[in-house]
């Protein structure tokens, strides 16, 4: 689905560098298994420090590590790292895609996805091009946001058949609550793209 996604970006995007930063969040969001508070500002002006920084993502070669200085799992901001590798030919890949983002992006400090102008990709930017491409694919819009992100990223690797404390691991769950974005229904009521 995420490959179908991404591949729709260029009828719905106003330009090729609108399309990139949304092929990134989607690939992060999916592949990190992320929150939308660990990636995404709450508005185009946020000032806070809370969305993830340019300064935390680092490419190295065909891996990419994301320093996630807080989250809803740690409240007393210890941090924690992703690290994400290159997805097989054919399939939609973080780092190719952060990579391409990250050569064309701003070179400004503050969060890493922002807009050619410099203001922030917000919740609600990110919600509305995610609804237009499930839209798009015939897909109720409804039912799926955000968190379908980490939904799809765990239900795909219980379907690999990952062990409960691996998937825990991927969606930096601390709790047996990893188990309510196991689905894996969705995999056979959803079409291939």
């Amino acid at each position: 689905m995420l490959k179908g996604m991404c591949s729709l970006l260029r009828g719905i995007c106003f330009s090729a560098f609108e399309v990139r930063l949304f092929k990134a969040a989607f690939a992060l969001a999916f592949y990190g298994a992320l929150r939308s508070s660990e990636f995404l500002a709450a508005s185009r002006s946020d000032i806070s420090g809370r969305p993830l920084h340019s300064r935390d993502v680092v490419t190295q070669g065909s891996t990419l590590r994301i320093h996630l200085r807080r989250s809803k799992t740690d409240q007393e901001s210890r941090g924690s790292f992703v690290v994400l590798h290159s997805a097989p030919k054919g399939f939609p890949c973080p780092v190719r895609y952060i990579s391409d983002f990250l050569a064309r992006r701003p070179a400004v400090p503050g969060p890493i996805f922002i807009h050619a102008d410099g203001s922030c990709l917000s919740r609600y930017q990110f919600v509305g091009v995610l609804r237009a491409c499930i839209a798009r694919l015939g897909l109720p819009e409804g039912e799926f946001g955000v968190h379908s992100f980490r939904i799809g990223a765990a239900t795909l690797a219980a379907q690999e058949g990952f062990s409960s404390k691996d998937i825990m691991a991927i969606g930096r769950w601390r709790s047996k609550a990893y188990r309510l974005y196991v689905r894996p229904d969705l995999l056979s009521d959803l079409p291939c793209f």
